[in-house]
């Protein structure tokens, strides 16, 4: 699974698919865009806030 990016709302939907989705050990990060108005949240048109990640991931 990929980098999962989440508004405020959205976070615990973000959370609960890591955990469903087979993150090892899934990691909530503040997400620091270079450009905001590409980035979207996974759930929703809104501005992501977060980022879900697999901690064990080494290309994150």
């Amino acid at each position: 699974m990929e980098l999962i990016k989440a508004c405020q709302e959205h976070i615990e939907e973000a959370l609960d698919d890591a955990v469903y989705g087979g993150f090892e050990l899934p990691i909530l990060k503040d997400f620091l865009p270079v450009d905001k108005l590409n980035d979207k949240c996974a759930y929703c048109e809104g501005t992501p806030i977060y980022m879900v990640e697999n901690g064990h991931s080494h290309t994150i």
